[in-house]
């Protein structure tokens, strides 16, 4: 008799254990991703986590989401809330632009992800002070090539559509500097 309640009060409590452990899979981040990023495979991993009914705020495992745009800020490890992300045909106003920025005038651990702003300094005439010109602020950098030994690097950067041309104006005559922003 008392070993059949001990099993009795086992099985109950595993069957309690299992029904208070809802636990789901849903997409987290592998790495920073910033406003206009593509996310691609390799920034997501599934988490298995606890949600009781806000599961439905946060992007099931099993939805497809490489490809999509990142609309606001997400740290590393977080989890991708549904608001989060949009598809990328409805961000129209955003371009790629590809710089070329002398070693030197960039953070050094610069990736994919980090938010800059993009200033110019005029060199066409070197007797002359000129004062540095913000050209665009808060960007994300997509990629950032390889450091290589001819002491420039090429980062591409997502730029809306009214900051193309008043930077690719200042690309000619002018040295290129990057800041990170936090």
């Amino acid at each position: 008799m008392g070993f059949a309640l001990f099993i009795i009060a086992l099985t109950a409590a595993n069957l309690i254990s299992k029904e208070a452990n809802r636990s789901v899979f849903v997409w987290a981040t592998t790495g920073e991703l910033a406003p206009g990023q593509i996310i691609q495979e390799s920034d997501i991993t599934p988490a298995s986590v606890l949600l009781a009914q806000s599961a439905k705020n946060y992007l099931s495992a099993s939805a497809e989401i490489v490809g999509t745009t990142v609309l606001t800020k997400i740290s590393a490890g977080d989890l991708i809330p549904v608001a989060a992300i949009g598809a990328g045909e409805n961000l129209v106003n955003q371009r790629l632009v590809p710089l070329t920025i002398e070693i030197s005038d960039l953070p050094i651990s610069l990736v994919r992800g980090d938010l800059i702003d993009l200033y110019a300094i005029s060199k066409s005439n070197a007797k002359e002070v000129n004062a540095p010109a913000l050209l665009a602020s808060a960007i994300t950098v997509e990629q950032v090539l390889e450091r290589n030994n001819s002491g420039v690097v090429s980062v591409l950067v997502i730029l809306e559509n009214e900051q193309v041309l008043p930077t690719l104006n200042f690309l000619s005559d002018s040295r290129l500097i990057l800041v990170r922003t936090r």
